[in-house]
C-alpha cells in the first residue's frame, strides 16, 4: 500500500534534527505494517505501450453498484501497479478493478475487501466533495491530445465526483493535478453498496457524455488511466503503471486504448431555470442622518443549451444567465502592494478550460481571466446571454467564447469575445497556437490583445515555451494610451525539465511594455521584466522507508521596472520538504526579500508601508496532516522582517469528518506585524468556519462564516440542495453581510445588516 510523506527544510541540520522527533510515531507505525504481498499481477504491470484493445462487454450491465452480472465475469481484472507510497511496492490488499465498454459506454468496477467493513473511509454523501474517503477512478484523454483529460471517481457512499484536467495533469513544482477544474459536471452514473466483506461500486460514463475523434477505421483511440485509492495508509494503485518520475494525473503518461465499433452520440440537452427571491440594501442617501433599507423582489427566467454539432464539438447558448447557487468567494488578506487573484466557480466557464489556458509569465498572469465577465468588483453583474463553442476540428483543439452583459448606472453593457486554437506539431507533447482576447462597451471603447503560443518538447523532459502578446485598445477619447506597437507586447521565454523523480528546473524569462493591458485577462504588475531561476530534487527513499518523497530546492525570481531599470522585487528561497508515507507533509523555508516600493500603500487605517528600499528575511514552517486523518489540521507559521518592520504571521485550518452525515471545516488567519521605528502597528484576523450536512445524496447543506477583523464585518452564505436527479436541482440560497462595529467617527451609524439576499432556484435539463 501507498504512504505519502512530504517536508521542507532549510538544510540537512534541520531534517536531521526534526525527522527523529517528528516521525518516530510513524517510524513504528510503518514496520507493523505486514509486507505481505498482494495484488501480485500489478507488481510486474508494465508501464504504458502501444495502443491496447479495450475489452468489450458480452452482454448487458445493470449498474446498480453490485458487481454480479455474467458480462462481468468475462472481464479480466486489471494489473494494478502500486504508485504511492512506494513504486510497485507489495501490499496485503485485495482490490479488483474491471474495465470494459458496449455501445452505451465506458464502465468501471471495483471492489474493496475488508476483513472487517468498519475499516472503511466513509464519509461524503455529496457531489464533488472528497472528505478522505475511499475511492476509485476512471480518468480519460478521449481526444488524446495528451493535455487534456476529464477525471470521475466513486465514494463508498455513492457521492460522485468529476472535475477536467488540463496542463497534461502536471504543477510547475512537479505534483500531481495541475490546472483541473471541479465545478465541472456532466451525466454519468455510479452505484456503490457496502457488503459484508467490503464494498464495491460500478460507474458508467456514457458515450453521449464524451466528445472524441473516429480515426479512418473508425476505432477510436483513448488515453486512459483507472486507480483505486486508500488515504489511510497514502496508497494508490495505478493501471496502467506510472513511472515515478511523473506524477499519475499527467495525461500523456497514460495507456492509449482502443475502442471498436463505437457511435458517436450528439445529444440535446435543453436546462431551464426559474428564480425567485428578495435583496436588502442599504445606503446613505446625500443629506441624510442615517441609512436607508431597501428591499428589491426578484423574479428570473432563464436557461442554457447544450448541442453538439459533431462528436468533436460542444456548444453551450446561455440566455440571462444566473449563477446564484455558485459558492461565494472566500476573504483574503492582501498584505503586498498588488491586488488578488481568485479563482473561478461558475461551471457555463468550465468544460475543457484548457483550451483557453494562456498563461503570460508572472504572478499568475492570464490572457483569458473569466472572473472579468459578469463580475465586477466580485459582485454579478447581469449576463443578457452568450455562446461558448470547445472541441477540436481537423487537428486544432479550438475554443470560442461570445457574451453580452446588461449595463449599469456605473457602468456601460460591455461585449467580450474569446478565441483560441492550438494544434500539436513535432510530437504529441509539443504544439502551437493562439488566443485572441475582446472587450467592446456601449461607448466604444475597446481592448483587443492576442497571444501566439508554442510548446516544444525538445527531448526527455525538456520543454521549451515561447509567447508573444500584443494588445490594441483605443476609443477613449480621455486616454492617450498606445493603440499597438512593441511598447504594447509581451515576450515569454522558458525553458523547464519536467520531472517528479530527480533533478528538475524552470528557467524563465519575461518582458512586459508599458502599454500591455489585457482587458479580458489578469496581471498584477505592469511595464516590467522578470527573470526566475528554479532548481530542485526529489528523491523517493524506497519502500523499508518511513518517507515517501525528500525534495530539496531554491527558486528565485527578479521584477524590474522598464521605466527606470531599478529592480522592484527580488527573491530567494531555499526549501526542503518531507513526504512522510501515511501523508504527513513538513515543507520548511526562508525568503530572503528586496523590495523598491515607489509609492506609499496602505495595510489599514493605522499602518502603511512608506515609499523606499528594503530588504527582509522570514522564515516559514508548514506542516499539513494525512488526508487519511479524520481530523486534520494544517497550519502555516511564519516570522521575520516586513518592509521596515516584522511580522508574524499564523495560518491555521483544521477539517473533521465527524460522521457521514457531518463535515466541519474552520480556519484563522492572523498576522501581527510592528513598525516599531515609525510607531505603527497592524494586526488582522481572519476567521472562517465551514459546514457541510447531507442527509443523503440527494439533500445538502452548505454553510460558512466569514470574520474580518479589518473591516469589522462577517458574511455568511448557506446552500441547501435537494437533488432529483442528474440535471434536476432545487437550490435556497442565503447571503448576508454584518456590519460588528456600526459606530463611525463623524458618520451616521452603520446598519447592522449591510446587505441580504435569499433566493430559491429550480433547475431543470432535458436531454433529447
Amino acid at each position: 500500500m501507498h504512504y505519502v510523506l512530504s517536508f521542507r527544510a532549510v538544510s540537512k541540520t534541520a531534517f536531521a534534527l526534526a525527522a527523529p522527533l517528528f516521525f518516530a510515531p510513524w517510524a513504528l507505525a510503518a514496520q507493523s505494517v505486514p509486507s505481505v504481498i498482494g495484488l501480485e499481477a500489478g507488481l510486474g504491470a508494465p508501464e504504458p505501450t502501444g495502443v491496447l484493445d479495450l475489452q468489450r462487454l458480452s452482454g448487458p450491465i445493470d449498474v446498480d453498484g453490485s458487481i454480479d452480472e455474467a458480462a462481468w465475469a468475462g472481464i479480466d481484472p486489471l494489473p494494478l501497479t502500486m504508485y504511492e507510497p512506494s513504486f510497485r511496492g507489495s501490499s496485503d490488499r485485495r482490490i479488483d478493478l474491471r474495465l470494459a465498454y458496449d455501445d452505451e459506454g465506458i464502465y468501471l468496477a471495483a471492489r474493496f475487501h475488508h476483513d472487517d467493513p468498519k475499516d472503511i473511509r466513509a464519509y461524503s454523501l455529496t457531489r464533488d466533495r472528497w472528505s478522505g474517503d475511499d475511492g476509485f477512478g476512471l480518468l480519460l484523454d478521449t481526444f488524446n491530445d495528451d493535455e487534456n483529460a476529464m477525471r470521475f471517481v466513486g465514494l463508498p457512499l455513492g457521492a460522485q465526483m468529476d472535475m477536467s484536467i488540463t496542463g497534461d495533469g502536471q504543477r510547475e513544482n512537479g505534483g500531481a493535478g495541475g490546472p483541473s477544474g471541479s465545478s465541472w459536471n456532466t451525466f454519468w452514473d455510479l452505484k456503490t453498496r457496502i457488503t459484508e466483506d467490503g464494498w464495491e461500486g460500478e460507474m458508467r460514463v456514457p458515450f453521449s457524455s464524451l466528445r472524441f475523434t473516429e480515426g479512418e477505421d473508425g476505432a477510436v483511440v483513448m488515453g486512459l488511466m483507472a486507480y483505486a485509492y486508500e488515504p489511510a495508509t497514502g496508497s494508490r494503485w495505478t493501471f496502467p503503471a506510472i513511472p515515478r518520475s511523473r506524477p499519475y494525473t499527467q495525461v500523456s503518461a497514460w495507456q492509449d486504448v482502443r475502442l471498436r465499433d463505437v457511435a458517436p452520440r450528439n445529444p440535446v440537452y435543453l436546462s431551464s431555470y426559474v428564480l425567485g427571491g428578495s435583496t436588502l440594501s442599504t445606503a446613505l442617501p446625500e443629506g441624510a442622518s442615517a441609512y436607508v433599507a431597501a428591499t428589491e423582489r426578484k423574479y428570473e427566467v432563464g436557461g442554457d443549451l447544450k448541442i453538439t454539432p459533431t462528436s468533436n464539438l460542444t456548444l453551450d447558448l446561455t440566455v440571462n444567465t444566473d449563477f446564484a447557487a455558485v459558492e461565494a468567494d472566500q476573504q483574503q488578506v492582501n498584505l503586498t502592494r498588488f491586488s488578488l487573484f481568485f479563482d473561478e466557480k461558475r461551471p457555463f466557464f468550465q468544460e475543457r478550460a484548457g483550451i483557453f489556458s494562456f498563461e503570460t509569465g508572472a504572478d499568475r498572469g492570464v490572457l483569458f481571466y473569466s472572473r472579468r465577465i459578469g463580475l465586477s468588483d466580485g459582485q454579478p453583474l447581469r449576463i443578457l446571454g452568450g455562446a461558448r463553442l470547445v472541441g477540436r476540428v481537423g487537428g486544432w483543439d479550438v475554443g470560442l467564447i461570445e457574451m453580452q452583459t446588461q449595463g449599469t448606472a456605473d457602468q456601460a453593457s460591455e461585449n467580450f469575445g474569446v478565441l483560441r486554437a492550438r494544434r500539436a506539431v513535432l510530437n504529441q507533447n509539443s504544439y502551437v497556437g493562439g488566443m485572441a482576447t475582446s472587450r467592446l462597451d456601449a461607448d466604444g471603447i475597446y481592448n483587443v490583445t492576442y497571444g501566439l503560443d508554442g510548446q516544444f518538447r525538445v527531448s526527455g523532459d525538456e520543454y521549451v515555451t515561447l509567447k508573444w502578446l500584443q494588445t490594441i485598445q483605443g476609443g477613449d477619447p480621455d486616454s492617450d494610451a498606445a493603440l499597438g506597437g512593441f511598447a504594447a507586447g509581451r515576450v515569454v521565454a522558458d525553458w523547464r525539465r519536467r520531472r517528479v523523480e530527480g533533478f528538475s528546473y524552470l528557467q524563465s524569462f519575461v518582458w512586459s511594455g508599458e502599454a500591455y493591458d489585457p482587458g479580458v485577462g489578469y496581471e498584477s504588475r505592469q511595464n516590467f521584466s522578470r527573470a526566475q531561476s528554479d532548481w530542485s530534487y526529489q528523491w523517493f527513499p524506497g519502500e523499508e522507508s518511513i518517507f515517501r518523497r525528500v525534495w530539496v530546492g531554491v527558486q528565485g525570481n527578479a521584477w524590474w521596472r522598464n521605466a527606470d531599470r531599478h529592480v522592484d522585487t527580488g527573491q530567494f528561497e531555499p526549501f526542503l520538504t518531507l513526504e512522510s508515507k501515511p501523508g504527513m507533509t513538513l515543507r520548511v523555508s526562508t525568503n530572503t526579500t528586496y523590495e523598491d516600493v515607489p509609492e506609499p500603500f496602505s495595510l489599514g487605517d493605522d499602518a502603511g508601508v512608506p515609499a523606499g528600499s528594503y530588504w527582509a528575511n522570514e522564515a516559514e514552517a508548514r506542516f499539513r496532516a494525512p488526508r487519511g486523518w479524520r481530523i486534520q489540521p494544517n497550519v502555516t507559521v511564519t516570522g521575520g522582517d516586513f518592509f521596515d518592520g516584522t511580522r508574524v504571521g499564523l495560518r491555521t485550518e483544521l477539517n473533521w469528518a465527524v460522521n457521514r452525515y457531518f463535515e466541519l471545516k474552520t480556519g484563522w488567519d492572523w498576522n501581527r506585524i510592528r513598525f516599531d521605528e515609525r510607531g505603527q502597528e497592524f494586526d488582522s484576523n481572519l476567521m472562517r468556519v465551514t459546514a457541510h450536512g447531507a442527509l443523503d445524496i440527494h439533500l445538502s447543506l452548505d454553510a460558512f462564516v466569514q470574520y474580518n477583523s479589518l473591516t469589522q464585518q462577517a458574511t455568511t452564505n448557506a446552500r441547501l440542495r435537494y437533488n432529483f436527479r442528474e440535471g434536476q436541482d432545487l437550490w435556497l440560497v442565503w447571503n448576508e453581510g454584518l456590519n460588528l462595529d456600526r459606530d463611525v467617527l463623524g458618520a451616521p451609524r452603520l446598519p447592522r445588516t449591510n446587505a441580504r439576499t435569499l433566493t430559491m432556484k429550480y433547475t431543470h435539463t432535458l436531454v433529447l
